[in-house]
Parts: C-alpha cells; structure tokens; sequence
C-alpha cells in the first residue's frame, strides 16, 4: 500500500500518452496509470499519436512499436527530440534501426505486468526530471 502511495504522488499532475492499437491493453494501462495519479491520453494510429504529440503537452508516453501497419517512429522521434521520456511495450522486438536511434529508452516485450510497466516509467521520468534544472514537467 505504501509503495502505491509513492506511485500516487510521483505521477501526479503528469499527462501520459499511451499509444496502442489493442485495446484490452491500452485500457488496462489507462486504469494503472490513473491509479498511479496520472491524466492519461489513450490514442491507437500512428496519425492520432502525432497529432497528439503535436498539439497536447505530453509528460511521458508508453509506445507500442506497431500501430496498425505502421510503426511509432516518426512519435519517438518527436518524443527525444523534445527531451520527452518514454517507454516502448509491443508485442514487437524493436527493430535495429530503432534500438541505436533511441539510446537507453527502454523496451519492455508484451506481455508485462502492470507493475512493472509503472516501475520502468517512473524510473524514466524521475531520470528525465533529475536532468532538467528547472523542476519544470513536460
């Protein structure tokens, strides 16, 4: 219980976007990220994850590598450019290409726990927080 207490306050007043085309998935994320405090944004196609990348601000995102038949380059990208911490978690290995692209974002293989998926989002944020002076939330 303490231990959800902490995830409570550290995910409070942050906006996640959470971009996956299975929806029992992304549900089930949207329900352990808004436990966890958090304003979620639930988007599944590649064109409403950069819409939504482009138009709302975005604490974090969890990203599935494969919406439909795309993939969410062209999100991650905009996401490190930006300085923006986020978690890949598809059903999908991260192709090569990607995994150099993106150094130290981690990938988490579908299935996996909630939990888990919490703990490794956290872990990115606060290492994202530590590095901008400002204290600002992006």
């Amino acid at each position: 219980m303490a231990q959800t207490m902490e995830q409570d306050r550290r995910l409070q007043g942050m906006r996640i976007l959470v971009a996956d085309d299975e929806i029992m998935i992304a549900m089930n994320m949207e329900d352990s990220l808004r436990e966890a405090g958090a304003e979620v944004i639930s988007v599944g196609t590649v064109a409403s994850a950069l819409s939504c990348v482009g138009s709302e601000p975005i604490s974090a995102a969890v990203l599935d590598v494969r919406l439909g038949t795309g993939d969410t380059q062209d999100v991650a990208d905009i996401l490190f450019s930006r300085g923006i911490p986020f978690v890949f978690y598809s059903g999908h290995t991260l192709p090569d290409c990607m995994q150099a692209r993106y150094p130290g974002v981690p990938v988490l293989i579908k299935p996996t726990r909630s939990h888990t998926i919490l703990e490794i989002l956290l872990a990115a944020c606060s290492a994202e927080r530590g590095a901008d002076v400002s204290g600002t939330v992006r």
